[in-house]
């Protein structure tokens, strides 16, 4: 018989909640690089084209795992049908104002001459576009996400009728 290392429950609860944390914060590191070495030091795609791979690469992979495994994408709470709506609005809000000090920092002297009516229009229509855009893809993921998990809910069903 091999003697296995066995861990108490507790510590490997902590270890994974510990590297979910890191990763987290990775991702948050790796989201504000890209934001200021592109918006703030107006600095070419090849300086960073890593950052933009490995932030898009983890979230395609963390997406994609959790879908295949049957997962919910959300999480199980009461606040999870919520969380396409919150996440497109909050989306929407970054964009607009990403957008706005930039368009307004390379533009100030044209929305001077035209009027601050254009400027505020441009915003109003980044935002609805950046808020509808992004609940279309989060509502896709999740339309995705509950059919793979009625096709697991179906198979496993279907095991247990033949058992």
């Amino acid at each position: 018989m091999k003697k296995q290392n066995m861990q108490d429950e507790r510590i490997l609860t902590q270890r994974r909640k510990i590297n979910s944390e890191a990763y987290g914060i990775l991702m948050i590191v790796l989201l504000s690089s890209i934001l200021v070495q592109q918006f703030l030091l107006n600095a070419p795609f090849k300086q960073y084209a890593v950052e933009v791979i490995c932030f898009f690469g983890m979230s395609f992979y963390m997406i994609i795992r959790h879908m295949m495994l049957g997962l919910n994408i959300y999480g199980e709470t009461k606040q999870a049908k919520d969380i396409p709506l919150v996440n497109s609005i909050v989306t929407g809000v970054v964009v607009t104002s990403v957008n706005g000090v930039l368009n307004y920092s390379k533009y100030a002297e044209k929305y001077k001459e035209v009027g601050i009516g254009y400027f505020i229009a441009v915003l109003a229509v980044t935002f609805i576009s950046a808020t509808i855009g992004c609940f279309i893809v989060l509502s896709f993921l999740g339309y995705l996400n509950n059919k793979k998990q009625a096709k697991i809910q179906k198979q496993l069903d279907e095991e247990e009728q033949d058992e």
